[in-house]
């Protein structure tokens, strides 16, 4: 066990409150790196596309001028929309990555991270590396997340403004059946992954107790 985190599940034993300053999530760096790999992979394809029209231009007699400048067009009006695409999600990534760096709370009435919160520590189970879906495709992925319980589909997918919900995790299932299962386990400054985890579920079985009883929805 690092110091640091020693330090911290120290703190929140003792005062039962502990206030740390997020980061994005190691999933949200990930997400970024690539997305950006993906932007300079489609510059240099199109460039590459360029050189190779003109050098057949140059050294081809006789080159088909209109079928290769058509495809070209083609292709990088493709390829134009696909890095639109790509830095749009960027720019939304890097909006979200600034609401990741605001404080993770923990106390007696929940979690609050991202902006949201307290998030009541009976709305969610342990916090846990598992598959689940993966946010921008149909496969699955690995990621640390914490299940909503019973109470906690109901409070994240019902009570909490759509905005909101977006900070907690992505959102999963078909069209006609969007929804939230999962909060997303948060970043922290100078802690590994493994060790948010250890400390979130130190704090879950602190707290969970005294929030008991649930405002389940009505059966």
């Amino acid at each position: 066990m690092s110091p640091t985190l020693q330090q911290a599940m120290h703190t929140l034993h003792y005062t039962g409150r502990l206030r740390l300053e997020g980061e994005p999530a190691l999933w949200s760096k990930s997400t970024m790196v690539l997305s950006r790999l993906l932007m300079g992979l489609i510059t240099l394809v199109a460039v590459g596309a360029f050189i190779a029209v003109v050098a057949v231009g140059i050294f081809v007699e006789n080159p088909p001028w209109g079928g290769m400048v058509f495809g070209f067009i083609g292709c990088l009006g493709m390829m134009t929309i696909l890095f639109l695409w790509i830095r749009h999600t960027v720019r939304r990534r890097s909006q979200y990555q600034d609401t990741e760096r605001q404080p993770v709370v923990f106390e007696p009435q929940g979690l609050t991270m991202r902006g949201v919160g307290p998030i009541p520590w009976v709305d969610f189970g342990p916090a846990e590396r598992r598959m689940v879906p993966a946010e921008h495709d149909d496969g699955f992925t690995l990621r640390a997340v914490m299940e909503l319980t019973p109470s906690g589909m109901f409070n994240v997918n019902e009570r909490t403004p759509p905005e909101m919900r977006e900070l907690i995790s992505p959102a999963m299932g078909p069209i006609w059946n969007r929804h939230h299962r999962y909060i997303y386990v948060p970043g922290v400054d100078g802690f590994r992954q493994a060790e948010v985890i250890e400390l979130i579920n130190m704090a879950h079985r602190m707290f969970w107790h005294a929030n008991a009883t649930p405002p389940y929805p009505p059966q």
